[in-house]
């Protein structure tokens, strides 16, 4: 087996790799305590034609995996002399994050509440900036893939901004239990690459710290079919959607009291306004609460850690159901 030596580079200039191959590269970003810059690899296909950019970027939360097991099956289903235009992926984009195995930056920022970040400021602003500048400012589209943060599970699901023809489009291409009308929130990866012309969505794929291969092959098939859409891979794109559940909103429920928790729904379940979805109990086996969904709606991600305080998340519900018909499909799925 041969492991390729990597090259550094200072920035990414698309243009410099040759077509028809698959290019491993990493780009350097902001210095760390050593005196040397964070390198952020890159997996870049580029094809023979002409086409758009498309990003997909993973682990920008050091602790959400799910993403890198995406790209990597990626590899091996895109063939470079297949391709019209620019496959660029980035498997880890929080470094030290991914190092620690932790959701946030060495300082402690979460990387996806401060973007684009700041040239001069804390070192998560720098990174963050750079990171932007050099990386994400190149692609034509983004697919941000994440999970659950520790001690949550997660449903396969979509946040994105259904009422924008784009990112809409983007959402129902792909293949997932439930899609979630987000507006783009400040400091997201999202929000900065959709005000910048780049039409981008978020994918949550499951649960943190693991490979979930299932989960990370339906992913793989809607990026797949977001391609085909794309023009950048042969085939016609269809219509995953026959299943999929679409909310048009979603909130947390919490707790109010704390002691040991036991949630009940499972992923994608359906509960009812009034049920019991968990019980918070004091150390002695004795009830403390009930808590109780506040409305009828889906269940897409929930707590999975019996440890419990007053005003811990316990139940992602989303809410107010549409049909998956709703909107416009994008214009070649069948």
């Amino acid at each position: 087996m041969t492991i390729l030596k990597i090259k550094a580079k200072e920035d990414l200039k698309l243009s410099d790799l040759k077509k028809g191959e698959v290019h491993r590269v990493q780009v350097l970003v902001s210095d760390n305590a050593m005196g040397v810059p964070w390198r952020v690899p890159l997996i870049i296909i580029r094809g023979l034609e002409k086409g758009p950019v498309l990003g997909i970027t993973a682990a920008l939360h050091g602790n959400e995996l799910n993403g890198i097991s995406t790209i990597f099956k990626m590899i091996d289903a895109v063939k470079p002399d297949k391709l019209k235009g620019t496959l660029v992926m980035v498997p880890i984009c929080n470094v030290p994050g991914y190092l620690e195995n932790k959701r946030h930056f060495s300082d402690n920022v979460d990387l996806n509440r401060i973007m684009p970040g700041k040239p001069h400021g804390k070192t998560s602003d720098i990174y963050a900036h750079h990171f932007i500048q050099k990386i994400i400012s190149k692609f034509d589209y983004l697919l941000d893939l994440h999970t659950a943060s520790h001690g949550r599970v997660n449903s396969l699901y979509i946040r994105a901004d259904l009422e924008n023809e784009e990112t809409r489009n983007l959402a129902y291409l792909q293949n997932p239990q439930i899609i979630v009308q987000k507006y783009d929130e400040d400091g997201t990866l999202r929000a900065w690459a959709n005000d910048n012309n780049i039409p981008a969505i978020t994918i949550e794929i499951g649960n943190s710290n693991a490979f979930q291969h299932s989960l990370i092959d339906e992913t793989l098939e809607g990026i797949l079919n977001t391609m085909k859409h794309l023009k950048m891979m042969r085939g016609k794109s269809v219509n995953l959607m026959d299943d999929a559940i679409i909310c048009d909103n979603s909130y947390w429920i919490y707790s109010q009291r704390g002691g040991i928790i036991d949630v009940f729904p499972t992923l994608a379940d359906k509960v009812e306004e009034g049920q019991i979805i968990a019980i918070v109990y004091d150390v002695f086996g004795q009830v403390k609460e009930e808590v109780k969904a506040n409305r009828s709606g889906f269940v897409i991600g929930k707590n999975v850690s019996p440890n419990c305080e007053a005003g811990t998340r316990v139940l992602h519900l989303g809410v107010s159901e549409i049909s998956p018909s709703h909107g416009d499909i994008p214009g070649n799925v069948s």
